[in-house]
């Protein structure tokens, strides 16, 4: 018998990708030699797997300074993933890989030339159709400062704060705040070209100029200048997401400043509930007036997945995980060990309480996302995808708001 739920209303899905999956033994238990993981092959199989399935968007994660297990240096581990292809490559690749499917760039605000950002992530999005995202980071190591000739001042976390979210809020709140202005100037330097300046080549005019602007762009501690070197029309504006974890300053960051808010809520490890996320995220749209009819919020909810065709061989396989990495597996967000069929459950539960869907962090790729594709299928069908990611995130969010 069929036990697979039948979920009423379409959440946005999304898989955020590293190079083996998110456990650190994930490569072992594959059997994936090292030099694969930065192959194009590898990641040219995986994005036109995704693609074909109904998975909305893929993120690709940004790392300053190399991996470590340890918050405060860099360690000596030999056995684990260390190194990451850029993100902006990645991204390029999914863009001539894929023909539907949304592609995000983690990029980290605090060490980068917005401008710069700007360019890169406009280009990718004009290339695609309109399917290209940031993921807005900000740094929280401060051992990353030494990569750059001119760093920007980073608070010095405790080992102590990272296991209390508000701890980190407050504390790195400078840093969320310069991350707030820099997606203000991203977004001014995406306006610098009205609709219409690029014209249709008839009397050999190539653009309107009146219709470019050559303005500066300027916030509390920033000043920009335009125009940004890449068109961008006003329908194809690129979508920010922002990661907030249970606290005011980020979700304060995100409300303010992104499309799309990604939570973690964790009720297995402190009793945080999606319930309490929600009404933290609707509490700040409050304090800054925005308006979701006008302003539309999604809300995703982070989970790492560890999947099995049962939940027994799902625990298994995080046990035999664990025990090839010599820990038990921890992360920032809530860790899901089940069946498919008991994730889309999950899934149903997460969008009934208000959420408009998830992004699945994989513990292994060659295992969970085979599962996940698959199943999701049976439950999502052919279901239509519009155009642009904006317009899938905006639908969610607007249609979660009209059912409430």
């Amino acid at each position: 018998m069929n036990t697979t739920p039948s979920i009423h209303r379409s959440p946005i899905i999304g898989i955020a990708l590293e190079p083996a999956g998110w456990h650190p033994a994930a490569w072992r238990l594959q059997g994936i030699a090292p030099a694969e993981l930065f192959s194009a092959r590898y990641w040219s199989e995986l994005l036109r797997d995704i693609d074909s399935s109904v998975v909305d968007f893929v993120t690709f994660e940004e790392s300053i300074g190399l991996q470590s297990s340890d918050f405060r240096r860099i360690d000596d581990k030999e056995d684990q993933v260390r190194g990451r292809l850029s993100p902006v490559a990645l991204t390029a690749l999914a863009v001539f890989e894929t023909q539907r499917l949304g592609v995000i760039a983690t990029r980290n605000l605090t060490h980068s030339e917005p401008y710069s950002i700007a360019t890169e992530i406009a280009s990718l999005n004009l290339l695609s159709g309109g399917r290209v995202g940031l993921r807005a980071q900000v740094t929280s190591r401060s051992i990353d400062r030494r990569h750059f000739v001119r760093p920007q001042p980073v608070p010095e976390l405790k080992e102590s704060d990272i296991y209390f979210p508000e701890r980190i809020g407050t504390r790195l709140e400078p840093v969320f705040s310069s991350a707030t202005e820099s997606i203000e100037i991203l977004r001014g330097l995406w306006s610098t070209w009205s609709e219409g300046a690029l014209q249709e080549g008839v009397d050999g005019r190539f653009v309107d100029i009146d219709k470019i602007s050559d303005k500066l762009i300027v916030t509390k501690t920033f000043e920009v200048a335009g125009p940004l070197a890449i068109p961008v029309v006003e329908g194809l504006k690129p979508v920010v997401l922002a990661l907030a974890h249970h606290a005011q300053v980020p979700y304060r960051l995100a409300v303010a400043s992104a499309d799309a808010i990604l939570v973690t809520p964790t009720p297995s490890a402190n009793g945080v509930t999606i319930g309490d996320v929600l009404d933290a995220v609707n509490a700040e749209c409050d304090a800054v007036r925005r308006n979701l009819i006008d302003e539309p919020l999604a809300i995703l909810v982070d989970l790492v997945v560890f999947l099995g065709t049962t939940h027994c061989e799902a625990v298994q396989q995080k046990r035999a995980l664990d025990e090839l990495s010599g820990a038990p597996y921890s992360s920032d967000t809530d860790i899901f060990v089940g069946s498919v069929d008991e994730l889309i459950h999950r899934i149903d539960e997460l969008v009934s309480a208000g959420a408009h869907g998830v992004r699945l962090r994989p513990a292994v790729n060659g295992r969970d996302i085979p599962l996940v594709l698959e199943q999701l299928a049976a439950v999502f069908g052919a279901s239509t995808r519009v155009s642009t990611l904006r317009e899938r995130l905006q639908a969610a969010s607007l249609e979660t708001s009209a059912t409430k």
